[in-house]
């Protein structure tokens, strides 16, 4: 077994294509289907199906070695970070799970600009998808460190900020001209929310019982959303950060008493983290204590 091989099955599991494995790794294609061939001679196991496309798919055997075979590289990979930062060379790679629904354009922006400015010789893939999918990857490290809502389970965590969570609704509705809404108050209105998990955490977090939310509509674009509010075709919960400076027709307010959410960067263990990801978290908790200890800043 040699890094090779294990670099194929994950190029294939990703592509699903020996053509498109191949241009990812640099490798021909003739060497990825060697490397996978010689593998699976070794194991004694079939790791993907083929058809006569090309195009191949993880067997149940494949499924269950996946994990471990990213797990390796990561390992391989932090290894030699390890090894370059002993000679003063500060390069290698760190793979960031970003959630849309959860962070803020700015908050992640401002963090990756800081962190090529420190660290230009370090590659940076960023992968984004929904909380689940974030934590999923973690778990089978697909990426480094992602962003997380706090507390999650099963991972190393580090806390960054925290959030508060609004209420957004038409300026025609009567608690509009409020200056803050308690939970009670939203029961039997309709929500337009976001087809996300966070969706569902925000309302618990705001104190709004799950089950007395009537649900009308829902879209996975926050312009849509706002959209629906303006017409009045229902209300919504977003974080702070995540408002738009501008609201047309909208009104924003806060809860009472206030639904705070805690943000942080999870890590699938401490003790395997590269020198790249710990350079990235560190790096984002300066920022964000940096801009904090700023009065005016506003995420």
């Amino acid at each position: 077994m040699n890094f090779s091989q294990l670099q194929s099955v994950v190029a294939l599991a990703e592509t699903g294509s020996f053509t498109e494995a191949a241009f990812a790794i640099d490798l021909t294609q003739s060497a990825v289907s060697h490397a996978l061939a010689t593998l699976e001679r070794e194991l004694g196991v079939t790791i993907f199906e083929r058809n006569r496309k090309g195009v191949v798919t993880l067997t149940d055997i494949g499924k269950k070695i996946l994990p471990h075979v990213r797990e390796l590289l990561a390992q391989a990979e932090a290894i030699e970070q390890e090894c370059r930062a002993a000679r003063g060379q500060s390069t290698g790679k760190v793979r960031i799970g970003n959630i849309e629904s959860i962070i803020a354009p700015g908050l992640l922006t401002s963090i990756l600009t800081r962190f090529q400015s420190l660290y230009p010789e370090i590659e940076v893939v960023l992968f984004e998808g929904s909380l689940h999918e974030v934590g999923e990857w973690i778990e089978n490290s697909v990426i480094d460190v992602g962003f997380v809502m706090l507390p999650a389970t099963g991972v190393n965590e580090t806390f960054l900020s925290t959030d508060e969570l609004c209420i957004l609704l038409p300026q025609s509705h009567p608690l509009s001209r409020r200056n803050a809404i308690a939970p009670h108050e939203l029961q039997g209105e309709n929500f337009v929310l976001e087809k996300t998990q966070c969706t569902l955490n925000y309302v618990k977090k705001a104190g709004i019982e799950p089950n007395k939310v009537k649900l009308r509509y829902q879209a996975r674009d926050k312009a849509t959303i706002l959209a629906m509010v303006r017409e009045r075709l229902g209300i919504t919960i977003m974080p702070r950060t995540l408002v738009p400076k501008k609201l047309d027709g909208v009104v924003m307010l806060p809860l009472n008493p206030p639904g705070m959410i805690k943000i942080g960067l999870a890590t699938r263990s401490q003790e395997t983290t590269s020198r790249s990801t710990r350079l990235f978290i560190q790096t984002a908790v300066d920022w964000v204590q940096e801009q904090a200890a700023k009065p005016a800043y506003v995420g």
